[in-house]
């Protein structure tokens, strides 16, 4: 028998808890003793425990400080779960299944993942947008401003940062200084770069520099979380050159020729070659011996069979594509010539950003490894602790269902807090593109609850709603048992209602009258012989068959008007002696 725990609010929204191995499993915010981890300031280390017996699944409380709790209550001793129970722990809402639930259809990301884009031969192949007349490339890859692309001419200088009142390169990233580095391009084709005095720092290839530094082509520079790549356009690959002098169809001149019949010996100078005869046998053995060489070269050559060398980069490409397959969200370029892999994307954990280095690290045809890959539970983790400094913005918290979409969700009480919020998410959250806003305004959540029951004619329900929770009071008669059961049904399927708690009574039509003499007052009455005829309530004067406030006045005796509505009773006593 396997159960599961669905977190349906918190920052692991989404994911599925498996509680399939074993008999007991450990819920908190540890690591290294929890079978589930929940990365939120309110769980303690060792929250609950879950507990497999013959009866079914128990959950144990293990927090003195914020305990769990069950559908709304406290979890006070072990308690059996059942199909569908709210379990709360901290800030994280989890929902208690036995049915598998259905993987979501963002987690079927195929296998097959697009690079950035391939090398060419020469790096003129890569399509630039500006600064077509400029030596020298910045190509932003990370950041706010990734894609974009800036032009460095020889013998300029640009400052960087995010005030554009000062800067030539402006990025739109909040850990960027207003003036955070200068670069410089040389008269004599030197690049380099310089820190003026920014908060974090800049990095070139990783290093932390103090002090104006050089930069080569394929440099990898970082300010705050904007990364770009220096690429040299004017960069040529080196190429052989054989010397000439030992090149066919080139001869001396005629001046060496000259100089070396003058070195040679006198009496090799006086001897004409076309004078010698060469005897006749050393001829035959001459070709003897030619015709042995042949045979032996021709032997030896026989046991080889030669083909051009081509290196092919499918299988490199393919050892890549498989190291990564379990991460569809990062992207890579690797240079096949230099060995250097370019990383670019999303993951969820730490611990899947140490296993992707690992499996990339161990391909020996890997000689650098850039990495400029975002793990999504620092960036949630990070944004929640900020929220949390607002008392107004406890509910809401950041998440990440799959690496790279982020989702926003939790309860504000009004639309102005909402608009605030959003304001502080646009200003200091650098993945815009990224997050879905699901948080819900609990004023206008109110509303379309009240709306649902005035159309349904539960007058008398009345309601509280608070954090995903809806309390719901009151009577309703038993012939609208049905209907309201319904409504229930309905007002559970509301986006932003996490549980519904229903205390609403059914009433049969021979029980007891409701008592509302506290809400409505009898001032005057009339008779007419010994029946009551007429009485005065707030001002009016009402007789059987009138409507008070919706309900009507069945029958007035000589110490209470009865009344009713919706099958439901009631009774308002007075005393005119």
């Amino acid at each position: 028998m396997t159960a599961f725990l669905i977190i349906e609010e918190g920052p692991l929204a989404g994911r599925t808890i498996t509680l399939e191995e074993g008999d007991e499993w450990i819920i908190g915010r540890d690591p290294d003793v929890c079978y589930e981890a929940l990365q939120d300031p309110m769980v303690s280390r060792k929250h609950v425990m879950i507990r497999k017996d013959d009866e079914g699944y128990k959950l144990e409380n293990l927090s003195a400080v914020n305990p769990a709790s069950i559908n709304g209550e406290a979890v006070t001793e072990p308690t059996l779960l059942k199909e569908g129970d709210a379990v709360q722990i901290g800030n994280v809402f989890l929902r208690y299944t036995k049915t598998r639930p259905e993987p979501s259809s963002k987690e079927e990301v195929g296998e097959e993942t697009p690079t950035i884009y391939e090398e060419g031969e020469d790096l003129d192949a890569l399509a630039f947008r500006g600064g077509a007349d400029a030596r020298w490339i910045i190509k932003v890859i990370s950041g706010p401003n990734a894609g974009g692309e800036f032009g460095v001419h020889t013998g300029g200088s640009y400052i960087m940062g995010k005030d554009p009142n000062v800067a030539n390169f402006v990025f739109q990233d909040l850990t960027v200084s207003s003036k955070h580095a200068k670069i410089t391009a040389h008269a004599d084709g030197v690049l380099t770069i310089e820190d003026l005095g920014s908060k974090n720092s800049v990095l070139v290839n990783g290093k932390e520099i103090e002090e104006p530094t050089q930069l080569n082509t394929q440099d990898l520079v970082a300010l705050g979380t904007t990364s770009f790549l220096i690429i040299d356009r004017e960069q040529t690959r080196e190429t052989i050159i054989f010397p000439s002098s030992a090149a066919p169809g080139v001869f001396p001149s005629k001046e060496v020729v000259e100089e070396k019949e003058e070195a040679a010996p006198e009496e090799v100078l006086k001897k004409n070659w076309k004078e010698l005869i060469i005897p006749f046998r050393h001829l035959i053995i001459a070709g003897v011996f030619g015709i042995c060489l042949i045979f032996a070269l021709g032997g030896v050559f026989s046991l080889f069979k030669s083909e051009s060398i081509t290196v092919s980069t499918d299988e490199e490409m393919h050892q890549i594509d498989h190291a990564i397959k379990r991460f569809p969200e990062v992207e890579y370029s690797f240079n096949t010539s230099t060995g250097k892999i370019f990383l670019l994307g999303h993951v969820m954990t730490e611990v899947d950003h140490q296993e992707m280095t690992y499996l990339l690290r161990s391909l020996r045809f890997i000689q650098n490894l850039e990495d400029n890959v975002i793990i999504d539970e620092l960036v949630w983790e990070n944004t929640n602790a900020l929220m949390m400094k607002n008392p107004l913005w406890r509910g809401v918290s950041l998440s990440s269902i799959i690496p790279g979409h982020f989702v926003l969700r939790g309860y504000v009480s009004n639309l102005e807090e909402a608009t605030k919020l959003s304001e502080y998410i646009n200003l200091n959250f650098p993945y815009l593109d990224k997050l879905d806003n699901q948080v819900v305004v609990e004023n206008t959540l109110e509303a379309q609850i009240q709306s649902i029951l005035l159309e349904n004619q539960f007058v008398n329900v009345t309601f509280q709603f608070a954090n995903g929770e809806l309390i719901l009071a009151g009577r309703v008669g038993m012939n609208n048992e049905r209907e309201f059961t319904k409504t229930v049904s309905e007002l559970k399927k509301v986006r932003g209602i996490r549980l519904v708690k229903n205390f609403v009574v059914i009433a049969s039509p021979s029980s007891d009258v409701v008592n509302i003499t506290s809400k409505f007052k009898v001032t005057g009455s009339s008779k007419f012989g010994s029946t009551n005829q007429y009485v005065v309530i707030g001002g009016r004067i009402l007789s059987k068959g009138d409507s008070l406030e919706g309900m009507m006045i069945t029958a007035i005796d000589e110490n209470a008007v009865f009344l009713e509505k919706d099958g439901i009773k009631y009774r308002i006593n007075y005393n005119q002696q």
